[in-house]
């Protein structure tokens, strides 16, 4: 027989929910009775903390209230005056994640009273924030502070006192929008203390003005990168520390935190792969995008340092690839380049071509520069590229010969034609110079002729008008060109400044080189008219006669015999219509348009003519075009300036192109031998006119100073700039 009885399951759950209960009200009841007895416990605290006077009392009357210090002890520091810091107010303490522990929690040597005059500050470690505390020993606040920095961090600093809250609160010091202002003032008060401190005061301003800093201080975005997201919370570590967030090694871990999918590119790349293979130059966000100043890359100063960030690596000359140049020289010496240089973002940069993260090598099939990639690459800007045009190399080097010695050729043709030119005429100039000094000296002033009566006209109105436009082509293209030449010195970026910046610089010298190709039209057509009116004689009028611009013989005579009269004095030679210096002028005027001009065009439409021109040519291109200019301007500025207007003869300004005419005698003066056969001929009378009116003159004066200015002035700059380089 067997005793016992069931029970039901509903009864065995509601037995079950009673013990629950009764265990769950045990254990508040012992919760409140502790919060009793913390609460109790605090009380006695607060009878002296919590009130608002213990502030202001003096050492003496603070010293009654706590127990006596052993006899002879001597404080390690002076005791200060006031305690601001000893009143505690007991409502900071409700919100506080700490409310409910006692105040000898922390303050673990106060649990007698009274208490010593003199504690340790308290402690957050032990079985509340073990973790957190560990990670704060092994950190640079915590070597400041055993340095015995007054000042260095503790977790109050960051955290508060006896107001703490959760992390996650928005009056948490801790919270994203409140912890920067708690790095920063400390950063920044601090910042000229050491040596290893002297530099935080402008990371600490290029954060709040970078993407990240207004992001957070502007926008109020959370999710914004703060100190503690890169350089940790309590284990902050030095950035030489391996072990550090802010270490190279880790840059890339801790950006991809929030930036994953770059991160993700970037580990691919060449550079991500040679960091992982340890390659101490590979660079790392924080190379290129800076670590507290990082901006946005869309933004014009962003774009227009990047050629810049990658010239920190690839100018070194372990980095070129046994090149003569490093690629950040041969890129800035580009037109992608130059007008980088001058602030346009319009031009291709390193990571136009390259990719940004996704950079690889160029044998590698996922290049951007690899094979057919390429041709799309150039296309990104140059809409309708094609292979032909992508045979462009922007980094090529015209000084090294053994990669492109097609272009070091064409280089050395243009310096010897500029040593050839300047040497000869430079000379002809000084040794004419000195003759003059030596003759003015003997004889006195060269004669001042006046047209009276009559002048002779030696100028017709298109011979002026050519000229004219010679003047304003040649200075536009001269103002709005040399910048790109020079786009390295500061003059040069403030000449296009005040031009209307790179851009409007582009579009008007393209303006000025369609000026220059209707004037040398317009020159031909002049010619073609003069032929018209000299049917059947064009021969020995044009190419063989006196007036002939075609070199002779008496040409050559003509200047051994100015030679001779630059040694030795005497008589002149006698011109005809055209000394042989005059003829050179005119057909480097011819050559330098034709030369100047093919290469602008090639370079102006590139697409166009790739379309049956191979993409190199237009390497060939810019050192024509950039050469033939300097040889032009150089000449102008110096040469052609000496021998029509700086000569004594002529000084301040040579007026007959202005002008038309010259006064007779001034005219049997220089052109002795056309004189004589225009007389001899009967001609000379035909030639004779009414003096130019003084406006003339004076507008000959005032246009001839200011363009003998401005050239004098860039010729100055140009060798400085060539001095610089050297």
């Amino acid at each position: 027989m067997k005793f016992g009885f069931a029970i039901p399951h509903l009864q065995v759950r509601a037995v079950a929910l009673l013990a629950a209960a009764f265990l769950v009200g045990l254990a508040a009841s012992g919760a409140a009775r502790a919060d009793e007895t913390a609460a109790a416990e605090n009380r006695r605290c607060l009878q002296c903390h919590g009130q608002p006077q213990i502030a202001e009392l003096g050492p003496d009357d603070r010293a009654v209230m706590v127990a006596p210090m052993p006899e002879g002890f001597r404080p390690a520091a002076p005791i200060p005056r006031l305690r601001p810091g000893l009143h505690v107010d007991a409502e900071a303490l409700r919100p506080s994640v700490h409310a409910a522990l006692r105040c000898t929690d922390c303050h673990a040597e106060a649990v007698d009273l009274p208490h010593r005059r003199f504690l340790g500050e308290p402690t957050c470690s032990g079985a509340c924030h073990d973790p957190a505390q560990s990670g704060y020993l092994r950190s640079a606040h915590a070597a400041a502070k055993a340095r015995g920095m007054p000042d260095a961090p503790t977790c109050a600093t960051c955290h508060g006192g006896h107001d703490v809250r959760a992390v996650g609160s928005r009056e948490a010091r801790t919270h994203p929008l409140n912890a920067v202002r708690i790095c920063a003032d400390c950063h920044q008060q601090h910042a000229a203390q050491t040596a290893e401190t002297a530099d935080t005061a402008g990371h600490i301003q290029a954060y709040l003005d970078s993407v990240h800093g207004q992001a957070l201080t502007r926008s109020g975005l959370v999710i914004a990168a703060t100190c503690a997201d890169c350089h940790g919370h309590h284990e902050v570590l030095p950035s030489g520390n391996p072990a550090a967030r802010t270490h190279r090694a880790q840059v890339p871990g801790t950006c991809g935190k929030c930036h994953l999918g770059i991160v993700e590119v970037f580990r691919d790349s060449v550079h991500g792969q040679r960091l992982e293979e340890g390659g101490g130059l590979a660079p790392v966000c924080t190379d290129c995008h800076a670590a507290h100043r990082i901006t946005h890359a869309s933004i014009q100063s962003a774009q227009l340092d990047i050629v810049a960030e990658c010239g920190e690596c690839h100018d070194r000359p372990e980095l070129s690839g046994g090149r003569r140049a490093s690629f950040y020289d041969t890129y800035r010496a580009s037109y992608h380049g130059q007008v980088n240089e001058l602030g346009s973002t319009r031009a291709a940069r390193c990571s136009d071509c390259h990719g940004a993260h996704d950079i690889l090598p160029i044998a590698d099939e996922n290049s951007r520069l690899h094979g057919e990639h390429r041709v799309e690459t150039c296309r990104t800007c140059h809409e309708g590229a094609n292979a032909s045009f992508a045979q462009f190399d922007p980094h090529a080097d015209y000084r090294d010969r053994e990669r492109y010695p097609l272009l070091h050729g064409v280089w050395w043709y243009f310096i010897i034609m500029m040593s050839a030119a300047f040497g000869f005429f430079g000379l002809h100039s000084l040794l004419w110079f000195t003759r003059s000094l030596i003759e003015r000296a003997r004889f006195g002033p060269a004669p001042r002729f006046v047209a009276n009566p009559h002048g002779i006209r030696r100028f017709t109105t298109m011979n002026r008008v050519n000229h004219a436009l010679i003047i304003v082509t040649f200075f536009g293209l001269t103002l709005t060109g040399i910048p790109l030449l020079f786009s390295d010195q500061e003059w040069a970026k403030h000449l296009a400044r005040v031009l209307g910046g790179v851009s409007a610089v582009g579009v008007w010298h393209r303006v000025f080189a369609v000026l220059l190709i209707g004037n040398f039209m317009l020159h031909f057509w002049g010619l073609a008219r003069s032929a018209r009116r000299h049917q059947g004689s064009i021969l020995r009028t044009w190419l063989l006669g006196p007036n002939s611009m075609m070199p002779r013989r008496k040409d050559f005579a003509d200047c051994a015999a100015m030679f001779r009269w630059f040694v030795r004095g005497g008589k002149k030679p006698a011109f005809d219509r055209w000394t042989y210096w005059e003829k050179f002028d005119y057909w480097a005027e011819i050559g330098g348009t034709l030369i100047i001009g093919g290469s602008g065009l090639l370079l102006w439409f590139p697409i166009f003519f790739s379309r049956f021109l191979p993409g190199w040519i237009f390497n060939v291109a810019m050192i024509v075009h950039g050469y033939e200019a300097l040889l032009a301007m150089g000449f102008i500025f110096t040469i052609h300036f000496f021998n029509a207007h700086l000569r004594l003869e002529k000084f301040p300004v040579d007026d007959v192109i202005f002008t038309g005419q010259l006064p007779e005698e001034e005219f049997r003066h220089e052109r002795g031998e056309e004189y004589a056969r225009l007389a001899q001929s009967g001609e000379l009378d035909a030639l004779r006119e009414a003096p130019a009116p003084g406006w003339q003159r004076f507008l000959a004066v005032g246009v001839g100073a200011t363009a003998m200015a401005i050239g004098l002035t860039l010729v100055t700059l140009i060798i400085l700039a060539g001095l610089q380089a050297l």
